[in-house]
């Protein structure tokens, strides 16, 4: 069975066909119930994509037993609770000033990759605890 990830907005074509190499992909699309999608595709999610700002909190990440990274397409993830996201030990990560759309959204996509090949992710914005296997 492939890692889940489940991204919060419509993104490019290649972000997506990069992350199904290693990844089924889920997308959020019900406007109207979006907080509760996102709550229901995150419960199985082993990685989120937050194309949008979407407000990930303590509430949210309390069902997401299997996340290990929020890979943000954007600069400044004031909206995600990095703090709750290190307690768990999960990576929130970002991109760099100048990458924006398509750029951004592939950056977003390698560090899941990354994360979920057992690497450090680039723009990881948390440092998390790594325990002795």
């Amino acid at each position: 069975m492939k890692p889940l990830v489940v991204i919060t907005h419509r993104i490019h074509a290649d972000a997506i066909e990069l992350l199904l190499t290693l990844c089924d992909v889920a997308l959020v699309t019900t406007r109207s119930a979006y907080r509760q999608e996102l709550r229901e595709f995150s419960r199985n999610a082993h990685a989120l994509l937050a194309a949008t700002p979407e407000r990930i909190d303590d509430s949210l990440l309390a069902g997401c037993h299997s996340l290990g990274i929020v890979a943000c397409t954007f600069r400044i993830p004031e909206h995600i609770d990095i703090a709750a996201c290190t307690r768990r030990g999960i990576w929130v990560t970002n991109v760099m000033s100048h990458w924006l759309g398509k750029d951004a959204e592939i950056e977003a996509a390698r560090n899941i990759l990354d994360v979920l090949s057992g690497d450090t992710p680039r723009g990881a914005l948390n440092e998390v605890l790594q325990t002795a296997a």
